[in-house]
């Protein structure tokens, strides 16, 4: 029980004490008992009766008062033990506050000490710092000083001495030269001898190691001229059969999936990607812009202009679907230049018959009208996957590739060749950009018609170098009275113009490519072994990056 319940115990208790030792002595009850004895002794038992009623009313209205008077004291007491609570609370919380406020005054004051006495320290040191600096600076000025005096000092010894060493070396110059003159001179008329005879003994060697070297020259070119013009065949063989090939499969993809847009009402455009396959599921084409913004069903409008005009089999309606995404130039969404990647995701497996898995799928890209064909497939549940990157030049860029295009052709149909980069360099160049179109045409034709006549100069120089080559080899014939080495040497010039067959190695490697069904191009490295151990052929392109079995395929255009 708390102290307040034990107060108030002790108080009704003594209140309830205290009336009964009220009742028992107050003196209205005395002067009636005195009363009542010293009258007629109890005169009568009705009266004794009344007197006994009024006493017990009169106790009772005690009792009464008696209680009212506890109920307000107790209400006081409460209030004013309420009030004494508040007081104290508030006496404390004042007290708190002021100790608080104590408190912080002094942490204050503390703090301004610490300030006062960092702010003091910090100026000792910086002021102590400063004094040393300056010691040091004075000491470095003083040490410079005195190495000056000591470089000049020594400086001034050793032009001396090199003037000495100079004048010293100087008669024992001239004293040499006039010995090696005359040495020379005795040095020079043994040589002269010497090589007189030497020359007359190289003369004839030389005769001699000319025809054997000649000899050795011609059948080395005949060998080289058979294989590289075999080579040479072979490789364009090859890669015309190559080009027929991939351009009719080009050709026959790009046929279908133009087939497939016009079916569904595509969109079409300098830069295109389109994705086409053969049964019924869903497939999703993502397409990242150079911006970082994806192209996708759920985005199909990027701020850059790229659309996503056509989504496929959503629900499974079509066995030859296609979905395309654009920049459609016509509406003035150029697609701006940088790198493009596109991601292929199998959304969703249809339960339809013609809809297994793995699903096979083509992706056309129309760079600004070079047509690229990947090939891959996805199982549903595969991660989506990226497929190719490509860079798309900048709008001006492409606009001057079509330009240069336009005019290439025209010189085309005119019978002249135009070098189409250096027409794109010259219309992307600043000074060119604002030049009217027939300007522009007579600064190429001036550069065509001098780059024809620099060929014809060197055409005619190389011309007089193999006439006067030839002529050379045939007055050293007719000098060393030798017919044989004339008519070798007409014969290594004509060899320079045949087309030889190709050694055995050629046609070895060409026959192991043919069965690997390897591709063939310009530059090309190939690895051949004779054992069924494991090579692994690495490339290094001139950017750095290698190409090997983890890397089949370079920036650059490298392909293993």
């Amino acid at each position: 029980m708390e102290l307040a319940g034990w107060l108030m115990v002790g108080l009704l208790s003594g209140s309830f004490f205290f009336g009964i030792w009220y009742i028992l002595i107050r003196e209205d009850t005395k002067k009636d008992l005195r009363r009542q004895i010293g009258g007629s002794s109890f005169a009568s038992s009705n009266r004794a009766a009344a007197n006994f009623g009024a006493a017990k009313s009169a106790i009772d209205g005690k009792l009464a008062e008696y209680q009212v008077f506890m109920r307000d004291n107790a209400q006081a007491l409460e209030a004013r033990r309420a009030q004494l609570e508040a007081q104290k609370l508030a006496e404390e919380k004042d007290r708190q506050q002021r100790l608080m406020q104590a408190e912080m005054e002094k942490q204050e004051e503390l703090r301004r000490e610490e300030e006062r006495l960092a702010a003091e320290r910090a100026a000792r040191i910086a002021a102590q710092e400063e004094a040393d600096r300056l010691e040091q600076e004075r000491l470095a000025l003083e040490e410079e000083a005195k190495r000056r005096e000591e470089e000049e000092a020594r400086r001034a010894e050793e032009e001396r001495q090199l003037r000495e060493l100079e004048d010293k070396l100087k008669a024992e110059e001239e004293e040499r030269k006039a010995a090696e003159e005359q040495r020379q001179a005795e040095e020079e008329a043994r040589r002269l001898e010497e090589e007189r005879i030497a020359e007359e003994a190289r003369a004839r060697q030389a005769a001699e190691e000319e025809m054997r070297r000649q000899e050795e020259e011609l059948q080395r070119q005949r060998d080289l001229a058979a294989a590289e013009a075999q080579r040479q065949a072979e490789i364009e063989a090859q890669r015309l059969e190559e080009e027929r090939k991939a351009k009719a499969a080009s050709d026959q993809a790009r046929l279908e999936l133009m087939e497939r847009l016009k079916r569904e009402g595509a969109k079409t455009g300098d830069v295109q990607i389109s994705l086409m396959w053969n049964n019924y599921n869903d497939l999703d084409l993502h397409v990242v812009a150079p911006s970082g913004e994806r192209i996708h069903g759920g985005n199909r409008k990027s701020a850059c202009g790229g659309e996503l005009d056509v989504d496929a089999n959503v629900r499974p309606d079509s066995k030859k679907p296609v979905e395309n995404v654009v920049w459609d130039d016509s509406d003035g969404n150029e697609a701006p230049g940088g790198i493009y990647k596109v991601y292929v995701h199998h959304y969703k497996k249809h339960n339809k018959r013609g809809a297994k898995d793995p699903t096979s799928f083509k992706i056309m890209v129309n760079n600004g009208g070079e047509y690229l064909e990947y090939e891959d497939e996805l199982n549903f549940g595969d991660p989506i996957k990226l497929i190719c990157e490509f860079e798309v030049d900048p709008p001006h860029v492409r606009n001057a590739k079509k330009k240069a295009a336009k005019i290439a052709l025209e010189a085309a149909e005119r019978g002249e060749s135009v070098d189409l980069d250096e027409l794109t360099t010259q219309i992307l160049d600043p000074e060119n950009l604002n030049k009217p179109q027939t300007e522009l045409e007579v600064v190429q034709e001036q550069e065509r018609e001098a780059s024809v006549a620099e060929e014809n100069r060197a055409a005619e120089i190389e011309e007089q170098r193999m006439h006067e080559e030839a002529r050379a080899q045939r007055e050293e014939a007719n000098k060393l009275r030798h017919e044989e080495a004339e008519r070798q040497a007409e014969s290594h010039l004509q060899k320079l113009t045949e087309n030889p067959l190709s050694p055995k190695l050629e046609k070895e490697w060409k026959n192991r490519m043919a069965k690997s069904n390897g591709n063939s191009g310009e530059i090309q490295i190939s690895l051949i072994w004779d054992n069924l151990n494991d090579l692994d052929l690495h490339v290094f392109a001139p950017s750095g990056e290698k190409i090997d079995v983890n890397n089949r395929q370079s920036e650059c255009g490298g392909i293993l």
